[in-house]
């Protein structure tokens, strides 16, 4: 069934494997939206959903997570990046899940991927893109700050879409649609610390050519802190549906232990199909 409603996705590098859960739920029970907007690992996760590859995103997380090709520290020195995520699209034989950019071209979903443009360290958008402009909006959606290159996009040099917009429900919003769906990587209760001084230096000096960037990095707890507030209120009086996990998500960024994975992929599937019959009401009143 498609939905005329929004999925807004959450990032959380590999805390991602939650949302992974939940969309991979909806699929197995034909819930599809005519909007996803996903940000950093859940842009990577909307794009897996809009072309229905059930369960590749966990696949990969937990398959590969300790393949050096894909994630390393020696990637720092080479591609500047921990998490080689051009990885994601390339050909690594018969066991592998090559992404099917055919039937995410085929689907009746529009999908949005939002990122942070150095330049105005504001959300850059990227709706229904294809082929190396897919590719590199979702690098740059995903590419966290100190830990990854800026990409190079059809709107310029661009990092992690959660500097400029952790939770773009607003972007939803612009597209006109009254029902949005939200997947959260953490719990209502959870809020950011203010942004460090020793942090606030790392941004002034790698970025310090990009002044508007600085300024929306040291402000992203802040502005994160604010959206989950928001959220929290639009889903108590129905103007929106959020799903969040149930308890405090633990896992690191770049966990290594992949029984939590996996764990929190189950959580994901768990929590979603609890849910369902609430959400469907919700997505058909």
């Amino acid at each position: 069934m498609l939905y005329n409603a929004a999925l807004v996705l959450e990032g959380g590098a590999l805390r991602g494997q939650y949302s992974a859960g939940v969309v991979d739920t909806f699929l197995a029970h034909h819930i599809e939206f005519q909007s996803v907007i996903g940000v950093s690992a859940g842009a990577l996760c909307g794009a897996n959903f809009v072309s229905k590859q059930y369960g590749r995103v966990t696949s990969i997380n937990t398959g590969y997570r300790h393949n050096s090709d894909y994630i390393s520290i020696r990637h720092l020195l080479r591609k500047k990046s921990i998490i080689d995520l051009d990885y994601l699209f390339e050909d690594h034989g018969l066991q592998w899940s090559n992404f099917d950019e055919r039937a995410y071209h085929r689907s009746a979903t529009n999908f949005s991927i939002v990122a942070t443009s150095l330049a105005t360290g504001q959300a850059a958008v990227f709706t229904n893109p294809g082929g190396k402009d897919l590719q590199d909006a979702l690098i740059a959606s995903s590419s966290m700050p100190f830990m990854a290159e800026p990409r190079q996009t059809t709107q310029g040099l661009c990092l992690d879409g959660g500097v400029a917009d952790s939770i773009p429900v607003d972007i939803a919003q612009k597209q006109g649609f009254d029902k949005i769906v939200v997947v959260r990587t953490r719990d209502i209760n959870y809020r950011k610390k203010k942004t460090s001084s020793a942090v606030a230096k790392m941004y002034q000096h790698l970025y310090r050519q990009y002044p508007e960037f600085i300024q929306a990095g040291i402000n992203r707890p802040e502005m994160y802190n604010h959206q989950v507030v928001t959220i929290n209120k639009m889903h108590q009086r129905g103007e929106l549906f959020c799903i969040a996990p149930q308890i405090p998500v633990t896992i690191k960024r770049l966990e290594g232990n992949v029984k939590k994975l996996d764990a929190l992929y189950e959580q994901g599937q768990r929590e979603a199909h609890r849910i369902l019959p609430h959400l469907i009401t919700y997505l058909e009143n």
